[in-house]
């Protein structure tokens, strides 16, 4: 008689249909070649409880009270050897509060630091205040205690486990971004004489990309363009508006799923992931390039420790984050030869691939550690 198979269930802070990070390829893909992986994810704008499959759609006034909602759907919290919890504290605690009734072993996904970048987003808007500062100090503390209180913490990388995480004691497995091998493809040469540049996420104060735009408003070459794709289109233009200059040469689109904005990366040649030097930036490596590298476009990416433990000048392209340092690679990029970018692509798409940053490695191993709690 076979073994009777292990079952996850893994309660997101994504919505309905997100194809975001570890989510679709790692435990609701690979995973699942191991163990019964079932996901739950959260609604804004349904009222009622939805099962499709081995997915949960929850609306999202029920987040503090999961467990006894679940409960009251019959879904047997009981049949679940581990439950997953990523991001949400508040959830944790449910969870947690629920452990020895249902006798589950928890788990703590920390994509990044979010209750530092909060605190630091409302610095950056200043928005910040005293009684602000040290509700996120109560946060943080109730934060810690939870995740002391875990089977296991999956961090971004140890090195976020290390700045915003450290002394938890719990058994650690970092989870980074990584590439899907069933997605990836060579490198395809864009459309058109010029260099097309592709920017994939949010345009926010914390992430300074108008910096960048500055930037490329002193290039002198106007050999390129640059697509923006982000969630926000209409803050985007908001903030294009204030680029007269170079508007012409910016596109802004919008990604529903995956597999358009793979499309739109595909249509390019350099991704560009440069942030701000930030503790909260500088202990991961942007998860954007990961997108990059699936179609075998290099990424631009910010000259720090962290990105440089995993790229190398063969397979990524640096610069600090400065106005001059910007303008001087832009330049660089827009003279480099096809030859050059297509060879760059494809040696960061196979170092990523054949290093740890391969989710099918990732749920294997993923696997052999929950088999050892």
């Amino acid at each position: 008689m076979s073994e009777k198979r292990k079952k996850l269930l893994y309660i997101t802070d994504q919505e309905e249909y997100t194809d975001h990070g570890t989510i679709g390829p790692l435990f609701n893909g690979y995973l699942k070649n191991y163990c019964d992986v079932y996901i739950v994810y959260f609604t804004k704008y349904k009222n009622s409880f939805q099962a499709k499959g081995t997915d949960y759609v929850i609306p999202e006034q029920y987040k503090q009270e999961i467990c006894r909602y679940l409960d009251a759907k019959d879904v047997n919290l009981a049949s679940f050897d581990f439950v997953f919890v990523r991001n949400m504290i508040s959830v944790l605690s449910d969870v947690q509060n629920n452990k020895e009734k249902y006798n589950y072993k928890v788990g703590f996904r920390a994509s990044y630091a979010k209750t530092e970048i909060a605190e630091e987003t409302r610095k950056a808007e200043n928005k910040s205040s005293i009684f602000k500062t040290i509700g996120t100090f109560y946060r943080k503390h109730k934060q810690d205690k939870l995740i002391k209180m875990c089977d296991i913490f999956m961090p971004t990388s140890k090195n976020l486990e290390n700045e915003f995480f450290a002394n938890s004691g719990v058994k650690s497995f970092p989870l980074p971004a990584g590439l899907d091998p069933a997605r990836i493809t060579p490198h395809r040469e864009s459309d058109g004489k010029e260099r097309h540049f592709i920017y994939v996420g949010t345009l926010d104060s914390l992430r300074q990309f108008e910096d960048v735009l500055v930037a490329f408003t002193k290039v002198k070459s106007d050999n390129w363009h640059l697509n923006i794709s982000t969630f926000n289109s209409d803050f985007a233009k908001v903030v294009m508006g204030r680029y007269p200059t170079i508007s012409e040469k910016v596109t802004i689109v919008q990604a529903e799923n995956l597999n358009l904005l793979m499309k739109q990366v595909d249509d390019c040649d350099i991704g560009i992931a440069l942030l701000p030097s930030k503790s909260i930036y500088n202990t991961t490596v942007p998860a954007k390039i990961m997108d990059y590298y699936t179609c075998a476009i290099p990424a631009l990416l910010t000259d720090n420790e962290k990105n440089r433990t995993l790229f190398s000048d063969e397979d990524a392209l640096f610069c600090k984050f400065e106005e001059d340092s910007m303008v001087e690679k832009i330049e660089e990029i827009i003279a480099m030869t096809e030859e050059e970018i297509a060879k760059m692509g494809h040696a960061g798409q196979e170092k990523l691939l054949s290093h740890k940053r391969n989710y099918e490695i990732m749920a294997k191993e993923l696997f052999e550690e929950l088999e050892s709690l």
